[in-house]
């Protein structure tokens, strides 16, 4: 009777976990298929994708984008009993088995859309607003690293503006605008300096407050303490600014002004991963083989745009996947990456990230969806 006794008490535990057929929620959000796991994979790759892409700008290849729509996915628990396990309480005279098995499936279901036609070319073309200089000064970011990735001139001083498309033929113009970016840093870390956007009228008349509201800013104003060596050395390279109560203060037109005269002129973000393309370290026999355009000297020695943009980002390149990498994409047969110890390159790479991510909005038509169904067991 006892044994009889054990044996269905057995089956009926066995049975009980067999017919439940689902899916814990623990397992679900927490397993190898939960919400953790579904986003690191969607940063990696989003990451990937945006290096891959500099990559190929620096490759003279066209860069191209799918966004990732969304992911849905299912689980589910499938058992059956097997006889192959002897059940308690009986013996040689009197065989029992009983056997289960046990299985769980992810299938998900991700949605890709291509970034393409003619609203996502114009917004990776079309300058930078004014308000996400000043949104990212504000939120804490360096202003040199801000001015250096996203200004191609500034009060007629340019900074390396040939490097905001494909590679030039000749080296470009950028030390003066290095000093004045070296300057500006100094007076932001001693909490100095000032950057706002506001709207101007071509015209000499005032705006009103209404008006201002109405238009996008088209000019930023640039203020620090008009005392010290450093001050008046900043002043007197960025022509035009005015003393006013102690401090130095300097407007700047977006573009030209009425006497052609440039003010302030903001990178695409196509032209910012143009110019961040040049930090690509790239093989020597790509170089000599003519594969990538390279800028020349006067002397005909090749340029270094390591002195450049080599501080902001760089990227490197093995023949094997880097084992210190904190992102690495394969391109050409070779590995390209970011160096996990290069806290430059990864501060200036999620920058860039952050831009894109304000500036490629959805297009107004949606493009077609690219749906991929997976499955994973465990």
């Amino acid at each position: 009777m006892k044994r009889l006794i054990l044996t269905l008490t057995f089956v009926a535990t066995l049975s009980l976990l067999l017919t439940g057929c689902h899916v814990s929620s623990r397992m679900a959000m927490y397993g190898s298929g939960g919400r953790t796991s579904y986003n690191v994979s969607a940063q990696n790759t989003t990451n990937q994708e945006l290096l891959l892409n500099l990559v190929r700008l620096r490759y003279s290849d066209t860069p191209y984008f799918l966004e990732l729509n969304g992911i849905t996915t299912q689980f589910n628990f499938t058992g059956k009993l097997l006889p192959s396990i002897k059940i308690p309480g009986f013996n040689e005279s009197n065989p029992a088995a009983l056997g289960a098995e046990f299985a769980w499936s992810n299938q998900p279901t991700i949605q890709y859309s291509p970034l393409e036609g003619k609203d996502f070319a114009i917004q990776l073309m079309h300058p930078l607003d004014l308000r996400v200089i000043q949104g990212l000064v504000f939120t804490g970011w360096d202003v040199d690293r801000i001015f250096r990735l996203l200004i191609q001139n500034m009060a007629d001083i340019p900074n390396a503006c040939s490097a905001s498309g494909p590679v030039p033929m000749f080296p470009p113009s950028y030390k003066q605008f290095f000093e004045v970016l070296t300057l500006m840093r100094h007076f932001q870390m001693k909490g100095q300096l000032q950057i706002g956007v506001r709207y101007m009228h071509g015209g000499k008349h005032e705006h009103t407050e209404e008006e201002a509201c109405k238009e996008p800013p088209n000019t930023i104003q640039i203020s620090f303490p008009a005392n010290g060596e450093k001050a008046n050395r900043l002043a007197e390279i960025l022509e035009g600014t005015k003393r006013d109560k102690g401090r130095y203060v300097l407007n700047m037109r977006q573009a030209f002004n009425a006497q052609a005269e440039i003010g302030i002129m903001t990178r695409s973000l196509l032209s910012a991963m143009y110019y961040l393309s040049l930090g690509v370290q790239v093989p020597t026999r790509d170089l000599t083989s003519g594969t990538v355009a390279v800028t020349m000297r006067p002397d005909g020695s090749p340029f270094d745009w390591s002195e450049v943009v080599g501080d902001l980002m760089t990227v490197h390149w093995d023949y094997h996947y880097p084992q210190a990498a904190y992102l690495a994409v394969p391109y050409r047969g070779y590995w390209f990456y970011i160096d996990d110890s290069d806290v430059n390159s990864k501060r200036t790479f999620v920058l860039l990230q952050q831009i894109f991510n304000l500036q490629s909005k959805q297009q107004m038509k949606d493009s077609p969806i690219l749906t991929i169904p997976l499955l994973t067991g465990r």
